[in-house]
This record gives C-alpha cells, structure tokens and sequence, in this order.
C-alpha cells in the first residue's frame, strides 16, 4: 500500500494530531476488562443471540454447503493461497438488531472461510473514548491548532489472528453486542490497518471484506476539519487497496447501502437475509 498521512496542516489530506493514546487491544483482553456483574450480563446477551440466531445460523451452514464444495472443486489449493481480513465497524449507532445482525454475519463469514481452509483475521474498530478523549485533551492544552486531523484515541481490536488454527470465530467477538464498547467510527485507518496486517502474512491474493453499518463519523475530528475529512480518507485507501496487485475489497452493509464506496456490496438488513444472501455473496469473491 503506499497511501501515507503526515500532519502538514492541509484539511485537504489526511493527518492524526497523535497516536501517543491509540490502543490495540485482543479480544480476550477486552473480555477480561469486564466486572463480574458486567461478564454476567454480557454471558446473558449471548444466551439471548444464540436462541435468536440458532436458525439462522442452521439455514445458512446449510445454504453454504454446495457454494464451498464449487469453490474448492475449482480451486482446492484455496487455502495455501488466499488470506482474508474482516474488519468490523463498532460504531455507535451498532445496537439492538443491528449489533445481533452483525454479529451472525461475523460468525457465518468466520465459518465460512474456515470451511475453506484460508487464513483469516477477524478485527474491530471503533474510538477508545466520546468527545475527542486524551487526543482532543492535548490539542487544547497546545492551543488549538487548525486543522488538527484525527483528533481522537482509535481503539483496534484483534479478534482472532491469522495464526489462530481454531475454526471459526472465538466467543470474545461477541463484545460486539456490548454498548459500553461502541463508540466513534474511524474506517480509513482501520481498513488500511487490516490491509496492512495481510500485506504481512505474503499470501498471493487477499481480501478485506468491511463489515460496517455506516459512514465514517467522528464529531471531535469533524469539527476541526473538513466535513468529507473521514470519508475522503476512506475513500483514498479503498482506491489504493483495490489498485494493488493481489488485494481486493468488498464490504456488508447492516442496515445501510456500502455500494457508494464498495464495488462489491451486499445489504443484510435482516437475520433472514443471512441464510438467504451470505453464502450466494461470499462464493463471488472467491470465484
């Protein structure tokens, strides 16, 4: 990838004020923070998810039977070739259904590439605080320089990495279904942060499929800096991932059309839509 920020002070380009209070955080960990009473309520959550989307979960293993044995009769050395990063937007607004839908989206993508065999990481993205956090705290206390750039603490989040060799997607992505977690959404960084990541494991082909419920936002940064300023930067790295040999894109949209900034898009509004989508969707990007 060769798209790069430096701080020059242009709301044309994209900068960060500082990384110095970014963090990067394993799925475990982020478990681990939880109280007692906070772990019970969220084990609640997942009881609730699982009969929710026990159907789902059925109909779609099922539907996506015939598409894998396509795909593999095809291409059976798949796996020795192919790496995929899922990268998955914590935002705010990723509540109730939303959050259920995203989810069981993440699990049956997870299921299905383990059907097939490839390396797979599973990340989240989403802000370490509201209102600008530590970031925000700095640059006032410098003054308040224009055109700060990214003017709040990112929080990535390694769900499972691709040296992980347990199939599926782990029990700790079910923090995604906590509240407490889902903040601000800054995708540009996080989408070349999961591209960044493949680009390390020197597989052949590689795919980043985003898995968002809207655009980028992030008030404390957008009041600083140009309204387009996240979205732009987006923009700029989804065009350079695409132009790079051996890298493709895709996105799933919950409960919002991806297809303005993804060529390869699909909606899934509804826990239906899982089974009756997903697995048609997924075996295009690996014919």
């Amino acid at each position: 990838m060769s798209w790069f920020w430096e701080k020059n002070g242009d709301d044309r380009e994209y900068s960060i004020y500082s990384t110095a209070y970014d963090v990067e955080i394993t799925g475990e960990e982020l478990s681990q923070e939880l109280s007692s009473v906070d772990r019970k309520s969220l084990e609640e959550q997942v009881k609730a998810f699982e009969r929710a989307t026990a159907v789902h979960r059925t109909k779609t293993s099922l539907n996506s039977l015939s598409h894998i044995d396509a795909i593999l009769s095809h291409n059976a050395n798949l796996g020795e070739t192919t790496a995929v990063s899922l990268v998955v937007d914590h935002s705010g607004s990723l509540k109730g259904q939303r959050a259920i839908v995203a989810c069981l989206v993440v699990q049956m993508v997870s299921d299905f590439l383990s059907r097939l065999d490839v390396r797979f990481e599973i990340l989240g993205f989403t802000t370490a605080a509201w209102k600008g956090g530590k970031s925000r705290q700095l640059w006032i206390d410098r003054g308040r320089p224009r055109n700060p750039g990214r003017l709040n603490d990112v929080l990535h989040i390694r769900y499972r990495d691709a040296s992980n060799t347990n199939p599926s997607a782990p029990w700790s992505v079910h923090n995604m279904l906590r509240s407490d977690i889902l903040k601000e959404n800054i995708d540009g960084e996080a989408v070349f942060w999961a591209a960044e990541r493949l680009k390390n494991l020197e597989a052949d082909q590689n795919l980043v499929i985003v898995i968002t419920d809207g655009a980028p936002v992030d008030d404390s940064t957008l009041s600083e800096n140009h309204p387009d300023f996240l979205w732009r930067h987006l923009a700029a790295v989804i065009a350079d991932i695409k132009t790079t040999p051996g890298f493709r894109i895709a996105a799933i949209g919950i409960d919002h059309d991806v297809s303005r900034l993804y060529q390869s898009a699909l909606r899934v509004d509804r826990l239906d839509q899982v089974s009756a989508e997903l697995p048609n969707y997924l075996s295009g990007l690996f014919q």
